[in-house]
This record gives structure tokens, C-alpha cells and sequence, in this order.
């Protein structure tokens, strides 16, 4: 027995010892240095890299080369194989390492062009913009080559080697975020579908431009049309093109990294990553993931308490691990910045300085338009011009693919654009800014050196897209809004749905210059609020695009501030967590008056419809009411669409429920299905079939089964980690919270605040910055995680910024050493 024992002592002492090692090993080995010296070839002079009990760097560097230098180092340190998936996405390389179950992903990202576009954008960068991001590339080499033997774990399980960084998988990352936030064109051809299906007279109803609760940063839709809405540089009427820039065409060339050896990996880990990367892209064209976009805000003096401005900024993205932003401080000669930016990107996007600060929500700015090109039947490389054919350019693409032969795939390219869909006996060329020269360079580099309004504007002009709401703040005490973005002038019509090709009638003339975009200084409000929803009057010229999102998380952030004098960060923040849904309690008002002369069949929808009368619109994690008024919603707008739509309700995406409210508002007779005899038989037939599918969603019948947190909880995904032993070393899931697709803290199972930016610029040093996970994306970091109680319970981290209170924080420093 004793033997047995030994045996057995001996068995467990290995394995503990085996997997002590493999920890260290894949684990821990790779975590960076982050005290002592290092060497960095390439700098001129020594920079120190402090980091902060959270991991966030400051980086002080005698020289802005130097500085990007090393913040590309640090960032390798923190986030290399993230940096190297998203340019890998952008560039359509992921097959490379993950097999074939990425192709549709590659061939996505091929078609588009972004890698020929960011390598001709490279070689259009202007002199100072390619120092910094030849300096930043540098950074990461450096890292890449002196780690090769200690690579992050991702590399270890994939079994392969980032190859060196270059300028242009900065560039190309930006066709990434392009992707995600303005790729618009299915929704024209859906668009186009749901027009002729439903008719001239719905459609007006399914597509208005108008919500009863928008609140406008410029322009007043009680004015009369008489031209005052116009910006300020619009002396006439139409969206003309007299003084334009040139209409540029699409001038693609090849451009590809090189292959890369690559050694088996495990076929599950690849299956994860390659489901984690298709699940987002697809998530991101569908309807819960419109109505989220992002929140910002910024409050004068007159609000606050300390009688200077506040700006509140976050932005609506993928949750995962690593967080798609990183903070950082930087510090040089005419730079002192700190703030938020992308991995794989210089400088900052979000943030502030000394003087200013500065935070962003998408704008939603038409900047597609689908072209139906005419192609020869007798040689299909050519297609229609007016009267003659022309010569596309084709690009023969080739896609490595890991553990198969290589995928060829033909990229067609008209004037205006790749071909992205063909249906039928139609071919959609598609025509984006993003790919129009420069139009993924254009740089948020240098905002940080803005130091009053007019700079900060003059900068703004180098942001083209995607397309952006700016808000603004500075210690004088000003707030402004900027939209920054290439918005076409088109010469006919605003590029709704898709128009025929073969003709001039559609060009692009140009673009509305900057000083046309609607802008605002200290408003007499002193409140400008931008959360995705429309930002200018109907009235407003020039047109800018008919993609505003739904008014609530807007309307509910001016309800909550604009009769406030006394405003702290800390309520800055409690607004950003308001998990009040203005769509759910109209939807719980409308059941409740439709219950008193029409009752549902199931007493289950009863049941929760009388619970609602002591609801208080909170979107709870406990709350079955919220599951049911969301189901409800959902199904209300299918018994309107489906005598027109049939079962393809999905296809109308716009303002949904805008339209559902204004629809029950109105209660207008050609919108009542033929089988209800008014519109409270339609809302109790929509409670019916809600309580069905939550029954069947939860696989229980009872009410008591349906809290919110059962059909919402947060999965916040490492793209490796979505089942098994990674999931639970990786990941964070299953997380009860609280919020709605329209309360401010919007909230979706992986989709919501990927940031909290809370600016004071009375005192820097009590700014509120934090992420949803945390600094590193290395596993084995203390700080993989560390703000996620933060995040996730809505407290603050408040971002020293003074060289004295950021010396109470200070646990780590780095001295990188010029050197061979």
C-alpha cells in the first residue's frame, strides 16, 4: 500500500511539476520586460516607459520619433498577436494560419482591396506622417526580433511567427474599423428590395429621416426652409459642386505580405478563432448591433460644478480580450497626450492633452454607393461605359491557405469600384471613400497637438472617415462639435439604393468641403449630444445621409443632463451606465392600454403585461419584463412587415423602432394587418407569440425563467477561447448585466462600451479612463484583466496625468537604450 503511495506521490509531483513548467513556458516566459534597461536600435536619445499600478504606459521621449518608436515596442509588448490578427483581417491573410474556414472572411477582405489600397496609401503619406509610422513600425520589429523565442501564447498555439510590421498594416487596420463601422452597402440592396415590396406610400413610413425624439447639435426644425439651415460656407440651395475637389477614381494595385512558414496547429484552437472572427463580422451588419453605435457628450462650465467643461465619451464596439482600445500616456517635446488608441496605431484617437480634449461617435455618413455594372456576355472582363465597353481591372488574388493548396480568386474592378455581389444577371460594383486614395491614410495623428479650437479643427480636416462626430473641450472653458468625414456629392439623387453604372448620371463631383460639415462653438445650451442619432435638422443643407440611428440613447443623455448645474465626473459616469430605456416603457404603456379592451390568450403574456404596471423602465439583469418587452418589439414589427415582406422581414433594418413607434403613434389604417381588427389585437397577438419564444429560448414555461441576464448575459470572447479549457482561462462569460440595445449603457451579449472617457479639464488628474479588460493582452499579466469589476460594475478609474500624481501611481520603469 505505502508503494502505492510513493507511486502515486510521484505521479502527482510530475504532473504538478510538467505543468508548472508548460505554464511558465507558454504563459509567463513571454510576459515583456518592464523594469531595468533595454536596447532599442533606432532611438536617438534614452526614453523611459513608466507604467501605472493598472499597466497603462507613459512613455517620455526626447523627440516625436522617438516617441512613436517606443510606443511601438510597448505596444508589441502588450498586444503583438492582436496588432497581427487585425492587419491579418484587414490584409485577408488569415487562411494563412487558421486553414479554410477563414476563405469567406480573406475573400471579404481581398475584394475590398484594403491592402492594395494601404499600400498606395503608404507612398501618399505626407513626410511627417511616415516618420512617425516608420518609427512606430520600427518599434514593433524590434520587439518581433529580439522576442522570437518568447513569443505571446497565441503564437505558440497557432505555431507560427508575425512577420516584420510595416506602415502600410497600420493603414490597412483602418479598412478594418471601416469595415465595421460604415460597410453599408447590403443595406442599400435590402434597402431596395424592401421599396419595391412594400410600395412608394409604405416606404416613405419604413425609411422617414425623422424621429419624434432628435435632439440637434445644429440647426431647428421649426425653421422655416429658407436657407438659414445651410453651414455656414452654403450660399446657395443645392448640393452642388462648384467649389469641390476633382472626382478621384479608384487606382488599385496589388499588394500582399509575403507568405510566412507555418507548422501545425490544433484544429480546435484554429475552429475558435476562425468562428470568433466570422461571428463578429456578421454581427455587425445585423440589428442589434446598428442600434448600438456609441455616446458622447460634452457640458459646459454652466453644468458643472466646477465651473468648467466635462466630455464623456464611449464607444460602441466588440467586447473582447484583449479590448479593441489601449491606453497609453506620451510625452515629447511638444506633445503631452494621453488617451486611447488602436492596436497597431501611433499617437492617440481619443483622449486629451494639456489644453484640450476630444472624444468620437460614428456619424453614419453615406460613403458607399453600389453601381449595377453592365458586363459583355462576349468577353466578361469588359463592361458598359455610356455607349462603349470598357477594360476592368483584375486582380488575380492569391490566398494561402494553411494545410491546402493556395485559393485563387478574381477581383474585378470597375471605375467605380470592386465587384462585391452579383445576383441574378446583376453585377454591384461598389464604391467606398475608404478605398478612394488616401482614404484610409487620412490621420488622427496630430490632434493631439491641437491646442485651442481652431487648431483642433484644422486638424480635424486631416480625419476623413470613417465618419465622425468630434466633441470638444478646453481648459478656456469652450466646448464645439466637429463632423469629420469625405462625404461625395453625387450628381444625381443621395445613393439610397443601388443606380445603374453605364452612365455619368451618379458620379461623384467631389466631396462637401470641411467647412460645409456642420460644426458648433459653445452652444447657449451648453450641451451637445451625439450618440450615433441624427445631428442635424431635416431641413439641413448639404445632405449629408439618410443613416441616422434611433434618437433614444440621445435623448435620454439630454433628459439627464441638461437641467444640471452641478455636474462631477462621477456623474458623468453614472450617466454612461444609465441602463433607462425609453422604447421599452412607450412598448410597456402601449401593452398596458391595449390589455384593458383586448386581452392575450396566454396568461403567461397577462401575467408579465401586469407586471409592467409596477416596471420602472430600468433594463435589469432580473427583469423578465425586459425579455418580454424586447420580444414583443421584435415581433410587432414582423406582423407589420410580413404582408409585405413575407418571411424576409430581416431585410428592413433602418429605424425599426422608430417606425414601430410612430406606426402605434399614428395607428395608421394601411399599416393594420388584414387580421387584427385594430392595433390593440395586434399587440396582444404580438404578446402571444413573444411568450412562445421565450418559452422556447429558455426551454421553460415559466415566467419566473425569462430574466433579462438569460437572454442577454455578456460573453466577452478571446478569439481562441470560445469553447472548452480556453474559454474558461481566456474568456469572461455568462455575465449577468444590465442594459438594452437603447439605454445608454447599451448593452448586447458581445457587443457594448468597449471604453469609459470621462475628460475634466479643470483637473486632468481626475479624468476618468478605462477599458473592458485590461492593458495586456498577455494572459499571464497581472493586468489581463484587472478593470474588468471596474468596467463591469460602472466604477471609475480615475487617469492621472500631472507628473506629481502620476508619481504616487508609478510601479514599473523601463529605460529603452539607443543601441545595435
Amino acid at each position: 500500500m505505502r508503494t502505492l503511495l510513493r507511486v502515486f506521490y510521484w505521479i502527482f509531483a510530475i504532473l504538478v511539476t510538467v505543468t508548472a513548467a508548460l505554464a511558465w513556458w507558454f504563459i509567463y516566459r513571454p510576459l515583456p520586460q518592464i523594469d531595468g534597461s533595454a536596447s532599442l536600435p533606432g532611438l536617438h536619445q534614452d526614453v523611459t516607459v513608466e507604467r501605472d499600478r493598472w499597466g497603462v504606459p507613459r512613455v517620455r521621449a526626447s523627440s516625436v520619433e522617438d516617441l512613436a518608436e517606443a510606443q511601438g515596442y510597448v505596444m508589441a509588448q502588450d498586444r503583438l498577436w492582436q496588432m497581427d490578427l487585425l492587419r491579418r483581417v484587414a490584409r485577408g491573410q488569415l487562411s494563412e494560419i487558421l486553414g479554410p474556414k477563414t476563405l469567406v472572411i480573406d475573400k471579404e477582405f481581398r475584394t475590398n482591396g484594403f491592402a492594395r489600397a494601404a499600400e498606395r496609401d503608404a507612398t501618399l503619406l505626407d513626410p511627417e506622417s511616415r516618420k512617425v509610422m516608420e518609427a512606430y513600425a520600427r518599434g514593433v520589429n524590434h520587439f518581433i526580433e529580439q522576442h522570437k523565442k518568447a513569443l505571446p501564447l497565441e503564437f505558440s498555439l497557432l505555431r507560427y511567427e508575425p512577420s516584420p510590421w510595416q506602415p502600410s498594416d497600420t493603414i490597412a487596420i483602418s479598412g478594418y474599423m471601416y469595415r465595421t463601422l460604415t460597410n453599408t452597402w447590403e443595406r442599400e440592396l435590402n434597402r431596395a428590395k424592401v421599396a419595391e415590396r412594400a410600395g412608394p406610400d409604405r416606404a416613405k413610413d419604413l425609411f422617414s429621416e425623422e424621429a419624434a425624439m432628435d435632439h440637434f447639435v445644429v440647426g431647428d426644425p421649426k425653421v422655416i426652409d429658407d436657407g438659414s439651415q445651410r453651414s455656414a460656407a452654403d450660399s446657395d440651395d443645392d448640393d452642388d459642386d462648384d467649389d469641390m475637389q476633382p472626382d478621384t477614381v479608384l487606382k488599385a494595385r496589388s499588394g500582399v505580405l509575403p507568405n510566412i512558414a507555418t507548422r501545425e496547429s490544433d484544429p480546435d484552437v484554429t475552429s475558435a478563432l476562425a468562428e470568433s472572427v466570422q461571428a463578429f463580422l456578421s454581427e455587425s451588419k445585423n440589428e442589434i448591433r446598428q442600434g448600438l453605435g456609441s455616446n458622447n457628450w460634452v457640458v459646459s462650465g454652466a453644468h458643472t460644478a466646477t465651473g468648467k467643461p466635462l466630455l464623456a465619451n464611449d464607444t460602441h464596439l466588440e467586447l473582447s480580450i484583449p479590448s479593441i482600445w489601449y491606453e497609453i500616456h506620451l510625452t515629447a517635446p511638444g506633445w503631452n497626450i494621453k488617451g486611447f488608441t488602436l492596436p497597431g496605431a501611433p499617437m492617440i484617437i481619443i483622449g486629451h492633452n494639456d489644453r484640450i480634449a476630444w472624444g468620437f461617435t460614428n456619424n453614419g455618413a453615406d460613403v458607399q454607393d453600389l453601381y449595377v455594372e453592365t458586363f459583355n456576355p462576349a468577353s466578361p472582363d469588359e463592361y458598359r461605359v455610356k455607349a462603349a465597353w470598357t477594360k476592368a481591372q483584375v486582380f488575380d488574388e492569391t490566398i494561402h491557405v494553411k494545410g491546402q493548396a493556395d485559393e485563387h480568386l478574381k477581383v474585378t474592378v470597375t471605375r467605380h469600384g470592386p465587384i462585391v455581389h452579383r445576383e441574378e444577371d446583376k453585377a454591384y460594383a461598389l464604391r467606398w471613400t475608404a478605398t478612394e486614395p488616401s482614404g484610409l491614410a487620412n490621420s488622427y495623428t496630430w490632434l493631439g497637438k491641437a491646442r485651442n479650437w481652431r487648431e483642433f479643427r484644422e486638424n480635424m480636416r486631416r480625419v476623413w472617415g470613417p465618419a465622425q462626430n468630434g466633441v470638444y473641450a478646453d481648459v478656456d472653458g469652450n466646448i464645439g462639435y466637429v463632423m469629420a468625414a469625405r462625404v461625395p456629392i453625387r450628381k444625381k439623387g443621395h445613393g439610397e439604393v443601388p443606380v445603374p453604372g453605364d452612365t455619368d448620371d451618379h458620379e461623384w463631383s467631389g466631396y462637401i468641403p470641411f467647412d460645409r460639415l456642420p460644426q458648433a462653438l459653445n452652444p447657449e445650451s451648453g450641451l451637445i449630444v451625439t450618440a450615433n442619432a441624427r445631428v442635424v435638422a431635416p431641413n439641413y443643407k448639404p445632405y449629408l445621409t439618410d443613416r441616422w440611428e434611433e434618437p433614444y440613447r440621445t435623448a435620454r443623455i439630454y433628459d439627464l443632463l441638461h437641467d444640471r448645474h452641478d455636474l462631477r465626473p462621477e456623474d458623468m459616469l453614472k450617466v454612461q451606465t444609465d441602463t433607462y430605456s425609453y422604447p421599452h416603457v412607450f412598448l410597456a404603456d402601449e401593452l398596458l392600454a391595449a390589455a384593458r379592451t383586448v386581452k392575450p390568450k396566454d396568461p403567461r403574456a397577462q401575467k408579465l403585461i401586469d407586471g409592467l404596471k409596477d416596471w420602472n423602465g430600468i433594463a435589469d439583469a432580473d427583469s423578465p419584463e425586459v425579455s418580454f418587452l424586447h420580444t414583443v418589439r421584435r415581433a410587432a414589427i414582423d406582423l407589420l412587415l410580413e404582408p409585405f415582406l413575407g418571411k424576409d422581414t430581416s431585410l428592413y433594418q433602418w429605424r425599426t423602432t422608430t417606425f414601430l413607434q410612430k406606426i402605434l403613434t399614428d395607428r395608421p389604417a394601411k399599416w393594420l394587418p388584414a387580421a387584427d381588427k385594430n392595433y390593440d389585437e395586434l399587440l396582444s397577438t404580438a404578446a402571444d407569440i413573444a411568450v412562445t419564444k421565450l418559452a422556447e429560448q429558455s426551454k421553460s414555461e415559466h415566467v419566473e425563467d425569462w430574466a433579462w441576464k438569460r437572454f442577454n448575459s455578456l460573453d466577452m470572447f478571446h478569439p481562441l477561447g470560445s469553447d472548452g479549457l480556453l474559454k474558461r482561462f481566456l474568456s469572461i462569460t455568462d455575465k449577468p448585466q444590465a442594459g438594452a440595445v437603447y439605454s445608454v449603457r447599451a448593452a448586447a451579449k458581445t457587443h457594448g462600451p468597449a471604453m469609459r472617457f470621462v475628460a475634466n479639464p479643470k483637473n486632468w488628474d481626475q479624468s476618468i479612463m478605462l477599458i473592458t479588460a485590461g492593458e495586456s493582452g498577455q494572459p499571464g499579466s497581472s493586468h489581463y484583466s484587472d478593470q474588468f469589476s471596474y468596467w463591469y460594475e460602472g466604477k471609475p478609474i480615475f487617469a492621472p496625468f500631472s507628473d506629481a500624481a502620476e508619481a504616487q501611481t508609478r510601479k514599473h520603469t523601463l529605460t529603452l537604450k539607443p543601441g545595435t
